[in-house]
């Protein structure tokens, strides 16, 4: 049982090493491994990508910037407008139930 073992480590071990050897022989990256027309295409969308993105955080700094700006002016004065909204009736067709019925 122990020389099995033994055997498997030692097997994963050759593999392991194996794998890595090919790996550092395409050590080549993907995009130097590309076409120049598709390697074109693909920096030009990854500077879209990232132009974008500094937009956006341009774009939130602006913004917060400004709120800021309108959050610290104090809030000009309201007229207080008295109109007892909450006695009218609901539907104006209706008499309001507080008014006193007309006599006959």
């Amino acid at each position: 049982m122990v020389n099995h073992v033994a055997q498997l480590a030692s097997l994963t071990a050759a593999h392991a090493q194996g794998l890595l050897a090919a790996g550092e022989a395409k050590a080549e990256p993907l995009l130097l491994r590309l076409d120049p027309e598709r390697r074109a295409k693909v920096l030009m969308a990854l500077l879209g990508v990232v132009l974008v993105g500094v937009a956006l955080v341009a774009l939130a700094i602006v913004g917060g910037r400004r709120l800021r700006q309108i959050a610290a002016k104090p809030a000009p004065p309201t007229r207080r407008r008295e109109d007892e909204w909450y006695r009218k009736p609901l539907n104006p067709d209706q008499p309001n139930s507080r008014q006193t019925p007309e006599p006959e």
